[in-house]
């Protein structure tokens, strides 16, 4: 049995803009909707590949989205997956419940390894500016994302408050216009290091994009990430066993998951 653990967001699923920047050669599909709109798309040849993997692994869908974001992309949980990871590993989903032995570990974690939510918040608050903080969230009760004003927080500040918060046990990392507060035992690798020791495979295939695929991308055998992701200019050492696709967009996808298929046809049947 193959596990694939593969990132969402720009890795399987994409924005309109990300749709628009890498333009697909076949027909798209609404993969996620918010109060009738469709937020991201796939193709409808990468949606019957995905149900192909789906059908042949067992994949398992790894987001920083909080649970109630991942749970508006219906065509991931029209597959009904067996396992999912949300909150940057905050939330195993098994059977579409969360985990609780897993949430009981992950806490007594976080507490033995970093400050307090409100100790972290109210050092926070005296370095934070209104001028470039524009919106705030908690998500799922596990870390904070803070929307920032790019053309005023200047780099030195946000290298000075990555600084100040590493030793107190929090991850702060600026992407894009989002700049994340994590307690450091909070990954995605820890999550899916925990489900490993519960499923039976034989081999483990990783996809992500971002630097914060990092950790899933090196424990794997095989990784895959694009060439639109940021993971390739930010990554502390390039990863032996990670193919740095050539691809961007749909393009990606469609060879992604056409490669994980050929590999769980080489995998031992039950």
């Amino acid at each position: 049995m193959l596990l694939f653990t593969s990132d969402l967001d720009r890795t399987l699923i994409y924005s309109k803009r990300m749709m628009a920047n890498f333009p697909p050669i076949t027909p798209t599909v609404g993969a996620e909707r918010k109060d009738g709109e469709v937020m991201s798309m796939m193709t409808e040849a990468t949606t019957k590949l995905l149900h192909q993997v789906h059908d042949q692994t067992l994949f398992v869908p790894v987001t920083t989205r909080a649970l109630h974001q991942y749970e508006r992309i219906h065509v991931i949980n029209e597959l009904c997956p067996t396992f999912a990871i949300t909150s940057n590993g905050g939330t195993i989903l098994e059977k579409g419940r969360p985990n609780e032995a897993w949430a009981k570990t992950l806490r007594k974690r976080i507490e033995d390894s970093s400050i307090p939510d409100a100790d972290m918040l109210q050092r926070f608050d005296g370095i934070r500016s209104d001028t470039w903080l524009q919106q705030s969230f908690y998500v799922d009760e596990l870390f904070y994302v803070y929307y920032v004003d790019l053309s005023i927080l200047r780099q030195d500040v946000v290298q000075a408050i990555i600084q100040e918060f590493d030793v107190l046990g929090w991850y702060v990392l600026l992407q894009g216009r989002k700049l994340y507060f994590l307690p450091k035992v909070l990954t995605k690798e820890a999550a899916i290091a925990y489900l490993k020791e519960h499923c039976t495979y034989d081999v483990h295939v990783a996809a992500g994009d971002s630097i914060m695929d990092y950790g899933m991308l090196a424990m794997a055998d095989i990784g895959f990430t694009p060439a639109h992701g940021d993971l390739k200019d930010k990554q502390p050492q390039v990863l032996g066993n990670t193919i740095y696709s050539a691809n961007s967009g749909e393009a990606f996808t469609q060879s992604l998951l056409e490669d994980v298929l050929r590999l769980a046809a080489k995998q031992p049947t039950v």
